[in-house]
């Protein structure tokens, strides 16, 4: 089983990958969590600097292997998109 470490570096290469298609500037760990399905990484990015705003990324990391199952957006309440 890999580490929370792991977990938050593969969330992070994942997102460079693409760093062509989204934002990844300002990139910074908001959360990890592991439950029955694996480790679930929260990342942000600086979305507008003027305004501040930031986006939200959950990764969904295979315990076993370390590789990226999914990524979703996710909402902050009071956050406007």
């Amino acid at each position: 089983m890999i580490n929370v470490k792991q977990a938050v570096e593969a969330a992070i290469a994942y997102t460079r990958q693409f760093a062509d298609l989204m934002p990844t500037s300002g990139l910074r760990l908001e959360e990890t969590e592991l439950d029955d399905s694996g480790w679930n990484i929260t990342l942000s990015f600086v979305e507008n600097p003027v305004l501040g705003t930031r986006s939200y990324r959950v990764f969904e990391i295979d315990p076993d292997n370390g590789e990226v199952i999914s990524m979703k957006a996710r909402n902050i309440l009071g956050q406007k998109r």
